[in-house]
Parts: C-alpha cells; sequence; structure tokens
C-alpha cells in the first residue's frame, strides 16, 4: 500500500516518458473556460507558440463573442515575432468533418507563406496489424487489420513561452472546434457552440452540448510535452521542408516549489517516428495498473466517450468483483451520424462489447450513465427542453482510502486509441486535488453543491447509490415531461429531438 499511496507501481514505465516530480496543474472544465485559457498563454508569448491540431475550424473563436479567430490570434503573435508552428493531422479522407487537410499552403492566410510565416506541417496516420492482446493476459489474443485509413493523429496540445521565462502547456481532448466551445450551463440554446456563419437553429439542433475536460501544466512534465511535439513535427509525413525548418529549439521548465508528481503517457502507432519504432502504449499501460490496484471499497470515476476496450472493459469489471465501486459516465450515441458503421461494428465486435456491457451494467458494484440536460422552454411556461449533452472527456479517478491516481487528456477508452492512434494523457497522484476536482465534476452532473460531492467521495458506496437513485429519477422525469433534478441519466435513455423553432434565439442564445 505504500508504494501505492506514492504513486509507484501505478505509473507506466514502459513509455518515453517517466513520472516528474515539481509541477503545478490546474482542471480546466468544459470548452469556453478551456479556450479562454489557451487565448491568455497565446497573447502572453513572446518567444513560440507550438500546437498538435487533429480537428479544428479555420475560423473557430477562442473567446465567445469575439470577432478574433485562433488563427487570427497566431498570425498576429507571428508578426509579433513569436516562432509559431503546427503539426495538424492529414486525415485519409479529406472531406472529414472539421479537419483541416494538407492544402496548398496559400489556402490559409500567414502558414507556410515563406521566412516569417506561420510553418505548419501535416502528418498521415498509420493503421494498425498484429495480435491484439492484453498486457495482463485477461483473454486470448487475436490477428487484426486496421488500415491506416482508419488511423487518426488525435493529440491535442499546445505548449507556449508564458512571457515571464517560463513555459506552460496545455493538454486534452477539446478540439478547437465552434461546437465543443461549451460551458458548464451546457444550455441547449447557447449559440456559442454555433460556428460563425452557420445557421444558428440548425447548429443548435443537430450539435447537442458538449462536455470535455483540458489539463494546464507548469513544470518539468511541460519538457515532455514539448519533446513530443517536436518528434512530431520533425517527424512530420508531409514536412513540406522548402518552406519550414526542423525545430531546434530546448527548453527547461521551472521545477514548481510543493509541486505534484506527473506523468506525460502516450499512444503511437509503431514505424511511425524514428526514436518510437516499437510505438507506444503507455496510456493503456496505465489504465490497467490503475485499474488492478482497485480494490474493496476503492472509488473508480471514469468519464469517456466509448467504451470499445475488451481489455480494459473486463479489468473495469474485475475491479467491481474485487469490490471496487465504479461510476461510468458515457455518451449515449458516440459519433452517431458522423463515425462509419462498420468501423463502429468492428469495434464492439473486438472489445467484446456486446456480451461484457450487459454483464457490467447489471453488476451491483457499477453504474453506467449518461448526461443530459434540460431548461425552460421559452415557448411554454409549463414546457421543458430536453437534450442529450455529448460527452467527449476522457478521464478516470481511482481513488482509496489514502492514496489516488487520476488521468485525462485525449484517448478514449477504444481499441484505436490506446493501440495506435496518436493520443496523449497525463496522469497524477495529488489525492486532495483528485477529489476536488472530482467533486467539481459530480457537482456539475448532478447539481449538488461541491460540498454534498465531496461527502459521497469519501463514501464510494453512497456515491454510487446516489448516481443510480437520481439517475433513475431524471429519466423519470425526462418520460413524464417534468424537470429533471441533475444530469446524469442511465445509459439507454432516449432524448427527444431538440426542435427549436419560434425561439427567438438571437435573444436567448447569448444567455449561455
Amino acid at each position: 500500500m505504500e508504494g501505492k499511496m506514492a504513486g509507484h507501481g501505478l505509473w507506466a514505465y514502459n513509455g518515453s516518458y517517466q513520472p516528474r516530480q515539481g509541477n503545478d496543474v490546474d482542471i480546466l472544465i468544459d470548452g469556453q473556460a478551456t479556450y479562454s485559457e489557451v487565448s491568455k498563454a497565446f497573447h502572453s508569448a513572446k518567444e513560440f507558440i507550438y500546437l498538435t491540431i487533429s480537428y479544428c475550424d479555420q475560423d473557430f473563436l477562442l473567446v465567445s463573442g469575439s470577432d478574433e479567430t485562433m488563427f487570427d490570434i497566431l498570425r498576429s503573435c507571428q508578426k509579433d515575432r513569436v516562432d509559431v508552428r503546427m503539426v495538424v493531422w492529414q486525415p485519409a479522407d479529406t472531406k472529414t468533418p472539421h479537419t483541416i487537410p494538407d492544402p496548398a499552403p496559400s489556402k490559409i492566410s500567414g502558414v507556410n507563406e515563406g521566412p516569417g510565416s506561420i510553418q505548419a506541417r501535416w502528418d498521415l496516420a498509420k493503421g494498425y496489424f498484429g495480435l491484439y492482446k492484453s498486457p495482463l493476459g485477461l483473454f486470448e489474443p487475436w490477428p487484426v487489420d486496421f488500415p491506416a485509413a482508419l488511423g487518426c493523429h488525435h493529440q491535442k496540445t499546445y505548449i507556449m513561452d508564458d512571457g515571464k521565462g517560463g513555459v506552460v502547456a496545455f493538454v486534452g481532448g477539446i478540439n478547437p472546434v465552434q461546437l465543443y466551445c461549451d460551458t458548464p450551463k451546457h444550455d441547449v440554446l447557447d449559440g456559442g457552440r454555433v460556428e460563425r456563419g452557420e445557421d444558428l437553429r440548425k447548429g443548435l439542433e443537430e450539435n447537442p452540448p458538449l462536455h470535455d475536460i483540458f489539463y494546464k501544466i507548469k513544470g518539468p512534465a511541460v519538457a515532455d510535452v514539448f519533446a513530443n511535439f517536436v518528434e512530431r513535427y520533425n517527424g512530420a509525413s508531409i514536412p513540406y521542408s522548402d518552406l519550414t525548418s526542423d525545430v531546434d529549439r530546448s527548453i527547461t521548465p521551472d521545477q514548481i516549489p510543493d509541486g505534484i508528481e506527473v506523468q506525460v503517457v502516450r499512444t503511437i502507432a509503431s514505424k511511425t517516428y524514428p526514436g518510437t519504432q516499437d510505438g507506444e502504449q503507455s496510456i493503456r499501460e496505465l489504465y490497467f495498473n490503475m485499474l488492478g490496484a482497485a480494490e474493496e471499497g476503492t472509488l473508480i470515476y471514469i468519464e469517456n466517450q466509448y467504451f470499445f476496450d475488451h481489455g480494459i472493459v473486463s479489468e473495469i469489471h474485475e475491479a467491481a468483483e474485487r469490490g471496487a465501486k465504479i461510476i461510468v459516465v458515457l455518451t449515449s450515441k458516440p459519433d452517431e451520424g458522423t463515425m462509419l458503421g462498420e468501423v463502429e461494428s468492428v469495434l464492439e465486435k473486438i472489445s467484446g462489447y456486446e456480451e461484457s456491457f450487459p454483464v457490467l451494467s447489471g453488476h451491483s458494484n457499477v453504474a453506467l450513465l449518461t448526461l443530459g440536460n434540460s431548461r425552460p422552454d421559452p415557448r411554454s411556461a409549463d414546457k421543458i427542453i430536453n437534450s442529450e449533452t455529448y460527452v467527449h472527456s476522457k478521464n478516470m479517478a481511482v481513488i482509496g482510502d489514502y492514496w489516488a491516481i487520476m488521468t485525462g487528456g485525449s484517448a478514449n477508452i477504444a481499441f484505436t486509441s490506446m493501440w495506435f492512434h496518436s493520443e496523449m494523457n497525463i496522469a497524477f497522484t495529488d489525492i486532495t486535488r483528485i477529489k476536488n476536482w472530482v467533486a467539481q465534476l459530480w457537482s456539475e452532473h448532478l447539481q449538488v453543491p461541491e460540498k454534498k460531492a465531496l461527502g459521497l467521495i469519501e463514501k464510494p458506496n453512497d456515491a454510487l447509490t446516489f448516481f443510480k437513485a437520481q439517475a433513475a429519477r431524471n429519466k423519470a422525469a425526462l418520460e413524464g415531461g417534468t424537470m429533471p433534478e441533475g444530469r446524469v441519466y442511465e445509459m439507454g435513455t432516449v432524448f427527444p429531438p431538440r426542435k427549436l423553432d419560434g425561439i427567438d434565439l438571437g435573444s436567448v442564445s447569448m444567455e449561455g
């Protein structure tokens, strides 16, 4: 137990980066809070700004109500002699929504236009062919073949100097896409989530509120986020070598007094970069170590978009069998209408989803839940507008009596994210911070004070009971046309379509 309390034995030791002492970490919950901080960091930088981009809108507004897009800010920084560079995922299907496939440089003003312009490189992703196996031997391995067309460079990171001689990094799952720019209110009528130029009603009806998380980091762990960028940028498959140059900058992050221990973990496909020819699955290793440490009385809290990795889902079940109390918040319909049906079917087959999901959902120590949101209908005093809330966060906290560990970033609980998509998470073991941040998330989802949420965290069985009971009551309220008391629902709850005709969205949408 002594080792687990300190995090030793829980870290991933087969990745590129080891745990580092002396860091400061802050959690940024939902898109508007995240990009407000990123915008401030962009404006403060004096020397460099480096971005890893997967999905992105070219006219993304970091601050709601502003007319200054992310690229406007970056172009302005570059004019002020800040070295701005980005490595961008090149999707196999160049019509993939909300991506910036490799263009002629002139298609993005100020990018790759010669000396003094923003330098961008595009990166093709790898697939995976080989044995799908569990490092703990939880199931018999079998061969799988995912072509490169299904690969994705899924990391989302920002690294920059802080304008005061230090450096800062942001790591998480929130894409610079307007529909991700939500607030903890998750108001279905919040027009800040609608892309500039898009029909407001259409955008709100087609895209539900979205919950997500980012982390802001200072200290030695920033060097590992930086090293990942350098590896990917310098090794990018479409380097525009006549218009861009390799990064030759080095950084020395400050040691934060009384800082916490942080590890940067990744997924990298094999044969992608010279330094990681064998690939890296340290995020998956971390998940197994965290879940394997959970015994009776341990609380496990998970938020994730997917549930498609058989080894991890199996280990969650084993933790439940040992007596851990497990609360899982998932998206009700991941990527409905955007993810190819055959891909999801393959993931379900690989994960054993059709067998393992019912086993977990019926386990007395497990609550499988989703999120929704409700608000009064401006058209009628006795009506309510209900909507699902899309869960895009990728977070897990394991909390024991005297120890805790938490991880979050870009990695889904999916075979793709754990084995060959490029992903980045951070992990840390500060028990006070972890409990406070889980309480902050629960306060948002359950609509209870953070003090109440902290009390539930101290009593995992009570927490599990509370979540299950509220989820059942919220589902009944939704079906009965009354206002739910919170935002958690039983997995499988059917939310009505968002029909907003007759609402003056020009005035109501700014309330969010």
